[in-house]
């Protein structure tokens, strides 16, 4: 990518040249809790405690409730945004692992 002198970006996009004035740029995932009604009949269900935002609230080591770990975007509160991709599911996983 190279700023051109009319400030343009131009873009390399499969050998073609594209010219644009601003890019956005979105990692694809939504900010909201995942797992619809069944996960929301179990908070319910079980008395599950969840923040105000609606994520859950679970120790260091992930533990929801006793025997139910969370990993990925549920884990979110505990691990940081890193929660979601790769980095933090090793994390979570080995957090678990310590603790069983």
């Amino acid at each position: 990518m190279k700023e051109s002198e009319n400030k343009e970006l131009i873009l390399s996009v499969d050998t073609k040249e594209v010219k644009a004035h601003s890019i956005v740029l979105a990692t694809g995932f939504r900010p909201s809790r995942p797992g619809g009604s069944w996960l929301e009949s179990a908070i319910e269900k079980f008395a599950l405690p969840c923040a105000k935002c609606g994520y859950p609230i679970v120790s260091q080591s992930l533990e929801w409730c006793p025997h139910l770990y969370v990993m990925g975007p549920l884990a979110e509160l505990e691990i940081g945004p890193i929660a979601r991709n790769i980095s933090g599911a090793r994390q979570a996983a080995e957090r678990i692992a310590r603790s069983v």
